[in-house]
Parts: C-alpha cells; structure tokens; sequence
C-alpha cells in the first residue's frame, strides 16, 4: 500500500473509531483508533482520542502516553493540553497538570474554560492569590459565563462565597436581565444560604426564559409543597416526551427530578421508573473503576495493622481544633455539623479536600508507601492540616470538616491529629444506599448510580470501619446512630457536644433556626426541625431493591 493509501486508509479508520467512540463502543472504538495509529504515527488527533478513551477506562498509564504524544505533536493546541491535563490529574501529578494549563492557557489566551479548570486545580492547592487573578481574568474575559461566576466564589467560605456570587449574578443581569444562567446561579445562592421563597423566584425567572433546561426545575422540585410545582412537573413531563434531544447528562438530570416529583406524590411506581433511568444515564457517564475504589479499601485495611499503628505511636501535633464527621453520603453527616455549627463556638467548614490533597501530596498512591512513613511526616501532615483549617475561621474553637470519604483516613487522623474529634455517623443500610441511589451528587460519587455496585461499596466501607474500632484505642471516634438522634435528639445532641469538650448550648438542638450556609445534597432538610420520615425510606421501594438488597447480604 502507497503513502498515500496507507493515509487514506488511517484518516478511514480514525473516522470510523470517533462514531464509535460516540457511540459509547469503547473496545471497538479503540481497536480502530489503534489500527489508524499503526498506519500513520504522525496522526495526532487519533493519538489524543484514544487518549481520552484511555481515560475513561480508567487506564491512567497509558493516557498519559498517548496525550503526551498528541499534545508533543501539536503543543498549541489548547484542547490536547486541557486533557493531558485531565489525565495528569486522574494520575495523581497535580503540579504536572497546573503547568499543562498553563499551556491550554498560552495556546488560546481567550478560552474561559481551561483559566477556570486552572483557578480551581489552583485553589486546591492553597495558592489562593494565584487562584483569584486566574478567575478575574476568565471574568474579565467573558464575565456571564455561569461557571465563572460560580468557581470565583469557591475562593470564600460558606455565606461570603454565595454573597459572592449574587453580587456577581446582579451584575451580570444589570447588563443582560435575560440571561437564565445568572438567575439560576442566583437560585442556587439563595437556596444555599437558606432564603428559599427568594431563590424559588429565581428559578422561576431563569425558566421563564427558558423552560428547556431541566437542571433549572432542581430548586422548586425540592423546595416548598408538590401542589405548588404542578406547573414545573408537567413541563417535565412534556421535555421527558422530547429527551431525545437532551445529552445524557440533561436526561439524567430531569428523570432524578420527575423521580423526587413523584415520590413527593406518593407515585412510588412512576417514581422508580425514572429513577432508574436517571441512575442508567448518570452511570453511562462516568468510567467507576469497582475493583480499584474497594480494593483500595482493602489495601488500606492492609496497611494499619495494630502492631503499624502501635509503632508509630500518635505525632506530636496538639491542635484539637478539627472536628471530622465521617460516613457514607446521606448517612446524616450535614445533620451532625449543622447541630455542632449551631454552637457559638464552632465553625462548620462543609465538605473540605484538605486532608485527602495532603495525603495525595505525602503518600503518592496512598496506602501506597504508608509502611515507611515516619513519624515526622505524620506530624507534618498534621501541622500542615491543622494551619490550612485555621485560617478559615481564626474565632473558632472547633472547625466541622464534614467530607465523609474521610471515613478512608480514620487511622492517618488518629495517628496525625490525635487531639482531632472524629464522629462516625451510621445510618440503616438500605435507607442510607437507596437514598444515595436518589440523589444527583455535584460530584463525581461512581459507585451511587447502580444497585449492585452501590450495595458492594456500602460492604466495604463497613468492612473497614470494623476494622478502625478493631485496631484503633477505644474513643478514638465516638459513633452516632442516625435513628437514635432523631429519636432523641436532646441526648444524642448533647453527648455529641460533651465528645467535642464543648460546653453545652441549647442552639445546638434549634439547628434549623441557624443562618449559614449549606451546599450539600441535605441542604434543605437541615433547616427543618428535626422529623423522622426518613427512617425506613426505602422500605417502600423494597420491590425494587432486590440487587442491593443481594449486595449488602440482606438476602
């Protein structure tokens, strides 16, 4: 075969490889993306595709290989630099990724995106002032892109960050009143902040402009009583008619929203209908690595042994300001920090990554390298910690860190923080899985989106939580039952103070009446006194449930 046959052949293949791509074929996809590759080395843009695919299959390796060459080959084009990027973060190379930015950035000094992915991997890192002139030049930029507007306020904490973005939001509609974004953006402020009859308002100007976007409906589908979204449900319902012309993360989106609809209605059937469909879509759209994610549990089990744990002994850091809240998401752990935050002498600092960037900056691969680690790095770790919390809130005598996947790290804690509080919140097993199965999350959460995998991955996480009370000293965690504090909220409430070494105060159990911002999925629920209908949620559903209920061992 000529040159130039061998290129036709190549350009053929690579073609054929991206409608499969699309197509969600991966294996074939990239058989074809390889066999164009063998045929003609020189072409990037199959070299950065299969790249890409690498990603997704969770092959960080060989990722990296292939958009390195693409990106080698073709150094000013910003979307090849954006992903080798993205593959130098799934790696675990976070400097690495700062300065592929820096070159998506170079190449196409008026994209907003990558100034934005930028500012926030900045962020993440502590390097705030960085950080803040990344995200006014995107504002400055292209100032009512959504996204901008949001990630500039990451920069604050709690209520200043979503004072910031209204006061960002009034100033894009001071210039355009008709972009829905911005009132959408607003909604969310305003939601989260707890002013609810406002950011219903919003939200409804953002779908009078336009009704097509189901990610608008989120705030009045979960605010306020179902007889008052009749309106917004059966638009739904007419774009649920249409949703072939959705992406599949807009479809997810709006079948989570008519789901939570009818289940308000009582519709359990329908509800469950959509519900699966919004699990099937969200699940099709993230590449969740099961054997990885539990096997790191395992490893990390592995790792802390009694006799690991009793030679190294606890570090030297004295600070008893971190109070971490620990468990599966919707176990209850914003209930846990909004009881604690309404203490004056607490601060509730949400879901921080602190502790998890440091241990990815200390341990590579973390539990990787944990058997030779010294005591001096564990009271580095501690220190290091301990200085980022207290800038956040120098009045405060407790600091809420409420990320629950901290539940990974209860051994680093004890051993780094020993004067840290750690609070372990378990709640029933099938309430706890199903109503992660009925929530969108913000982030990335892989293993939420199917039964089998959901029920898999609450095993594990319970499996290594029996083994922290199994090699860690008694009263290391104090370990709070969800159905007992809503039971008896007073006696929970106050053994949670007393754990804290906090002197008691009747705020605590009037959390609702607390004005502080919330982000979480839970926002909503923490500001109501406390109620108990979601004790035994799932046992409506129970029809439906049988691979969870085969995954947890209930069956």
């Amino acid at each position: 075969m000529n040159d130039r046959n061998q290129g036709a052949t190549a350009q053929s293949h690579f073609t054929s490889a991206q409608a499969l791509h699309r197509q969600g074929r991966l294996q074939d996809a990239e058989q074809l993306y390889r066999a164009a590759i063998a045929l003609d080395a020189g072409l990037y843009d199959a070299k950065e595709s299969l790249g890409v695919l690498c990603m997704q299959q969770g092959n960080s390796s060989e990722a990296l290989d292939w958009l390195g060459q693409a990106a080698a080959q073709c150094p000013q084009n910003a979307v090849f630099q954006d992903n080798l990027a993205a593959a130098l973060l799934q790696a675990g190379r976070p400097e690495e990724a700062v300065a592929a930015y820096e070159r998506s950035v170079a190449a196409a000094p008026a994209a907003i995106e990558s100034r934005v992915k930028l500012g926030n991997l900045l962020l993440k890192q502590g390097r705030r002032g960085r950080a803040m002139a990344v995200f006014k030049e995107a504002v400055g930029l292209d100032p009512h892109l959504r996204a901008v507007c949001r990630d500039t306020s990451q920069i604050l904490a709690g209520e200043a960050r979503n004072e910031a973005v209204l006061e960002n939001c009034r100033h894009i509609l001071s210039r355009y009143p008709k972009y829905a974004p911005a009132h959408y953006s607003m909604a969310c402020a305003l939601l989260n902040l707890g002013q609810i009859t406002e950011a219903r308002r919003a939200s409804e100007r953002a779908l009078v402009i336009d009704p097509t976007v189901p990610t608008y409906y989120h705030v009045l589908i979960h605010t306020g009583d179902p007889k008052r979204n009749t309106n917004a449900v059966s638009t739904m319902e007419q774009l649920a008619q249409h949703e072939a012309s959705l992406d599949e993360l807009d479809r997810a989106t709006l079948h989570f929203l008519l789901a939570k609809a009818y289940d308000d209605q009582n519709r359990t059937d329908e509800a469950f209908v959509h519900l699966d469909k919004a699990n099937a879509f969200k699940r099709g759209l993230i590449a969740y690595n099961e054997a990885r994610e539990i096997g790191r549990m395992q490893a990390i089990a592995a790792a802390f042994t009694p006799e690991r744990v009793r030679a190294l002994g606890v570090s030297d850091c004295d600070s008893a300001l971190p109070v971490f809240v620990v468990g599966m998401p919707r176990s209850g752990t914003t209930l846990i920090e909004q009881i604690l935050a309404s203490h004056p002498a607490v601060y509730g600092a949400g879901e921080l990554t602190y502790l998890p960037d440091l241990v990815r900056e200390g341990f590579a691969d973390f539990p990787a390298g944990f058997d030779a680690a010294t005591p001096q790095q564990l009271q580095h770790l501690g220190e290091a910690y301990a200085a980022k919390l207290a800038v956040i809130a120098p009045w405060a005598q407790r600091i809420v860190d409420k990320l629950p996947t901290n539940f990974l790290h209860v051994g680093l804690i004890h051993l780094a923080l020993p004067g840290a509080r750690i609070i372990h919140i378990r709640r029933d097993p099938l309430d706890t899985c199903f109503s992660c199965y009925a929530t969108t999350f913000a982030g990335e959460v892989g293993y939420a989106y199917d039964l089998a995998e959901l029920g898999r991955y609450y095993r594990a996480y319970d499996e290594l939580m029996a083994h922290w009370r199994a090699v860690l000293p008694d009263g290391t965690m104090l370990e709070v039952q969800y159905e007992e504090l809503v039971a008896d909220l007073h006696e929970v409430a106050r053994r949670i103070v007393d754990y804290c070494a906090l002197p008691w105060d009747e705020r605590c159990v009037e959390f609702h009446k607390t004005r502080r911002a919330v982000d979480t999925a839970s926002l909503v629920q923490v500001r109501q006194p406390i109620y108990r209908k979601s004790v035994g949620r799932a046992q409506v559903y129970a029809a439906y449930l049988r691979p969870l209920c085969e995954a947890l061992g209930l069956v």
